[in-house]
């Protein structure tokens, strides 16, 4: 069964809200899963657009999209550590690509800390390329 992939309803559901923690097990940055959650949960009440990952019916993978207009940010992206190593990044990625273009976005930047061990070459993979200094970006189509 394949990672689906769907945009978070507004305000997020009860299922969703308590499953964060658990995608955000190891999310570096955070001081907890719990902080991870919040951060999530407050965001997407000021306007963030959330999407997730599901696999088997549960929430494996989530990822913030913020801004208007045709350049949106993307921010705070976790796979659940046991779903790491397999393609679920990659499907997020391509899956909120294709539903942020049918909105008419033509740019994602990554906001993430590319000081951080392993980012730079993640977003690399995932298709985005340097943009200025320590920022990335790719093409929505």
């Amino acid at each position: 069964m394949p990672v689906v992939v769907e945009r978070a309803p507004t305000p997020l559901n009860p299922e969703l809200s308590a499953d964060l923690p658990r995608i955000y097990t190891e999310a570096p940055g955070f001081a907890s899963p719990e902080a991870a959650a919040e951060v999530v949960r407050d965001a997407v009440a000021h306007g963030d657009t959330l999407y997730t990952g599901l696999f088997n019916g549960h929430y494996i993978a989530a990822v913030l999209i913020r801004g208007e207009g045709e350049t949106r940010h993307l921010r705070h992206m976790c796979v659940h550590p046991a779903t790491r190593g397999r393609g679920v990044a990659e499907r997020l990625v391509a899956e909120v690509r294709r539903m942020e273009a049918e909105r008419g976005t033509r740019w994602l930047e990554a906001d993430f800390d590319t000081n951080q061990e392993g980012v730079k070459e993640m977003l690399m993979a995932l298709g985005f390329i340097p943009h200025g200094t320590g920022n990335f970006r790719t093409r929505v189509e």
